[in-house]
């Protein structure tokens, strides 16, 4: 992806206006610091992948009060900023790609969370929505 985007700048391969390059920028850069959040309030519980083994801690406090996938929502939030930065038919297929391929991997971790840790996180799934946002108590 960030190849493609090189390639794009370098060849200034862009049909966007430039305040939507702008808006672009600053929608990756939320991207990156929702990103960086969700890695800082994890902490010794971050796993780049589906933990099988060992134990790891139900994580509900900080920016997972909002999103229950606040990395993957930060992926997204940067894909699109680039895309509008960078706008173009490759990184729209790209960007697109990469939305699709993300989601599924929430679907793999959403099926193995609740063995992993009960009616915790069925609770906790039932407040927090899986992107962003909060739902009101029944």
């Amino acid at each position: 992806m960030a190849l493609a985007e090189a390639a794009c700048a370098l060849a200034d391969w862009n049909s966007a206006p430039t305040w939507l390059r702008w808006l672009g920028l600053g929608l990756a850069a939320a991207g990156v610091g929702v990103f960086a959040a969700s890695v800082y309030t994890m902490r010794d519980s971050w796993r780049a992948d589906i933990p099988r083994e060992g134990e790891t801690e139900l994580v509900t406090a900080g920016i997972y009060r909002f999103s229950r996938n606040p990395a993957f929502l930060g992926f997204d939030l940067t894909y699109l900023g680039l895309l509008l930065a960078f706008w173009n038919p490759l990184l729209l297929a790209l960007s697109c790609l990469a939305a699709v391929l993300l989601h599924l991997q929430i679907l793999q971790e959403e099926a193995f969370l609740p063995a992993a840790f009960g009616p915790a996180y069925t609770r906790y799934r039932s407040r927090v929505c899986r992107y962003l946002g909060r739902r009101r108590p029944r």
